[in-house]
């Protein structure tokens, strides 16, 4: 997981929005990957998530997790940084300024419908290029989203197919998509189409923000995060044993 933590290269908003604007300006294309205990979990079970995670051009903590491990093992103070958030803070707004085309993938048909309609009728200067669901056949109908996307002339894309779903899907194609900025954003979509309620902002910086969305979701979440927590909080006991050994050798 080390290298994971030390793969982050966003710290806080004004790094994430200096990101967006010099990548948007210079043109180069930039994919943004978000890391929180279940991303680390997944990608320490696979090596090919942990390839994918490591390939992003831009690394962010989405979870409060991600904050306290680089505070305990790196000796680093960074801030949390989620895109829903951020979307709603200040990336709408930059776009709409900016006139960027966007482009919406992932989440259920009924959903992505739903939220691309919602953000086209509440802020209709947004561009909104074009928009697609994520239950595809990854293997036989990619080709065909692709040249969607591209033709599209959508400047951003923003895939919302969860982890580690997007995140193969999005390097395994990055040398086809024409988009300058492509974000792996996990449940963003059904935010945005409002059938998922977000944490109140009080939760957001306190750690507690998991308890809001299993509260929401238990079936769903329960395992998850039993798990993926759980062996999160063990490995950084365990490096933190292993270095304050090291200490008292020396």
């Amino acid at each position: 997981m080390i290298n994971l933590l030390l793969k982050i290269n966003i710290f806080d908003d004004n790094d994430y929005k200096d990101a967006i604007e010099s990548s948007l300006e210079s043109g180069q294309k930039k994919i943004l990957f978000y890391l929180n205990s279940q991303v680390t979990y997944e990608a320490d079970k696979d090596l090919d998530i942990k390839k994918c995670i490591l390939s992003s051009d831009y690394l962010i903590a989405d979870g409060y997790s991600i904050v306290w491990a680089n505070k305990k093992i790196l000796n680093k103070n960074i801030e949390k940084v989620v895109f829903t958030y951020s979307y709603f803070k200040f990336m709408r707004e930059l776009f709409i300024k900016n006139k960027t085309p966007l482009f919406f993938l992932g989440t259920s048909k009924e959903n992505i419908e739903k939220a691309a309609k919602l953000e086209m009728a509440n802020f209709p200067l947004l561009k909104l290029a074009g928009y697609h669901h994520g239950y595809f056949d990854k293997n036989l109908e990619s080709d065909k989203i692709i040249k969607s996307i591209n033709e599209s002339n959508a400047e951003v894309l923003i895939v919302g197919m969860g982890c580690p779903l997007a995140e193969k899907w999005i390097i395994g194609n990055k040398d086809q998509l024409k988009p300058t900025l492509i974000f792996s954003v996990g449940g963003f979509f059904d935010l945005l189409s409002k059938e998922k309620t977000s944490a109140p902002k009080w939760l957001y910086n306190s750690g507690l923000e998991w308890i809001f969305r299993l509260i929401q979701e238990p079936r769903r979440l329960f395992k998850r995060y039993l798990i993926a927590n759980s062996c999160f909080i063990l490995y950084i006991v365990k490096n933190m044993v292993f270095n304050q050994k090291k200490i008292n050798d020396l």
